[in-house]
């Protein structure tokens, strides 16, 4: 029988762990002002449909074509969502809205990767005095398949993420956050849950997934220059759990406890552009089974972590958006870690209200220790949405993916993938 239910690590941010949250923030909402608000409501609904082909659903190619297949498939996708918003009419703006995605995906001629998902959310914020709190969190069950594919190790780590996504899962999110604003000073609580519960088969001579989750709180103490500019300094700590897998040879995870020290800037350079950027040192001591014969250099390590954000409304009509990553973290295959960054950035051009243009890309490095990989990805994408009605718009979508190996003596490490996507979207 398998379990569909989170597991112990995770019940922090488990269905019933998000309400628990949720009552306290409505309560804390409710009571902010120090009056009775009559709450504003509102409800959202929408059904969305797409349907397309995807020329290498696995990220395959060479020997792992011709093990795992590489033939292209129509895809074809139905989602339902529902949004509860409340929002309170006091100057603060409080607001608490839940929402519910659901989706069921099918592949034409790769019917075994037909999977679901079901994704519980929540935003809240709300203000007292000088404080201002907010929250996010999500949980997501994915409804699929409980076997993995054949281990071929000649698979790019980026193709592994491609169907690792549609397996049997649970993820969880969560992310609180505190802040005092002091006059010229401001002061910054916040803790973040991130945690992978993979429900899939653990057999020999196919690919085991190991679950994995990070643990963080931070602290920050920023200084207003002026009132479109804050420069932060603070510290992070946190923990991240790797499990072992149970099969011969791979009882070992890179389980870690971090430090990490911060120095950022928040604000606007100019008035149609926003920004945020934070970097530091990463201070890290892995605590779990090691292997030592290829981890040399004793259980401390230390690197560079990056995060940064931008938005730029370059004219009424055009927006352009960015972000930037570079964290350590746990392989989803076990008895590894890595260097992942990746970067981001995407075009949005509405010539009229009802046409929309929209250029994406993405590159992606994931540079694996103590195991040898350095796998890379490429995305770029284009699309365009037109609205039929206030409340009806149809999209096309096309993506080029490529992945590839930056390390010589790892071959066959490649792959070229497109997906081509029409889509309709209501709303109720």
């Amino acid at each position: 029988m398998h379990r569909i239910f989170p597991p112990p690590l995770s019940r922090l941010a488990s269905p019933a762990g998000v309400r628990l949250g949720l009552i306290l923030l409505s309560l804390a909402t409710a009571t902010a002002s120090g009056t009775a608000v009559a709450p504003l409501w509102r409800f959202d609904s929408g059904l969305q449909f797409r349907a397309g082909v995807d020329t290498n659903p696995d990220g395959t190619s060479g020997t792992s074509a011709a093990v795992l297949g590489a033939a292209s498939t129509a895809t074809y996708a139905a989602g339902l969502n529902l949004g509860l918003t409340l929002a309170a009419a006091t100057p603060d703006r409080s607001a608490l809205k839940f929402v519910y995605a659901g989706e069921a995906v099918r592949f034409d001629r790769w019917s075994g990767e037909d999977f679901a998902t079901h994704r519980l959310s929540f935003t809240g914020r709300f203000a007292t005095g000088r404080w201002k709190f907010s929250g996010e969190g999500s949980t997501l069950f994915v409804a699929g398949p409980d076997e993995t594919l054949r281990s071929v190790p000649s698979v790019n780590a980026n193709a592994i993420a491609l169907w690792r996504e549609r397996r049997r899962q649970w993820q969880h999110r969560l992310k609180l956050q505190a802040q005092a604003d002091l006059g010229l000073w401001v002061v910054r609580g916040t803790g973040t849950l991130l945690a992978y519960d993979y429900l899939t088969a653990v057999k020999a001579g196919q690919v085991a997934l190991a679950n994995r989750s990070d643990l963080q709180g931070a602290l920050d103490l920023g200084w207003k220059q002026n009132p479109g500019s804050l420069w932060l300094a603070g510290v992070r700590a946190g923990h991240q759990q790797q499990a072992a897998i149970a099969l011969p040879n791979c009882g070992y995870d890179y389980s870690n406890d971090y430090t990490r020290l911060a120095a950022g800037w928040e604000g606007k350079p100019c008035a149609n552009t926003t920004v945020t950027f934070a970097a530091g040192p990463d201070f890290r001591h892995y605590t779990g089974t090691i292997d030592r014969t290829v981890f040399l250099g004793g259980r401390d390590r230390t690197s560079l972590w990056v995060e940064g954000a931008f938005l730029a409304k370059l004219s009424p009509v055009l927006t352009l958006t960015g972000k930037v990553v570079r964290m350590d973290w746990l392989s989803s295959t076990g008895k590894s870690a890595y260097l992942d960054t990746c970067g981001d950035t995407a075009l949005a051009w509405t010539p009229d209200p009802a046409w929309t243009v929209r250029l994406t890309a993405r590159l992606h490095r994931c540079d694996y220790f103590p195991l040898v990989r350095d796998d890379w990805e490429s995305l770029a994408g284009a699309g365009a949405g037109w609205k039929l009605s206030p409340r009806t718009e149809v999209t096309l979508d096309v993506l080029r993916h490529r992945g590839w190996n930056n390390l010589a003596a790892y071959s066959e490490r490649e792959f070229h993938r497109v997906v081509v996507s029409l889509g309709a979207v209501t709303r109720f």
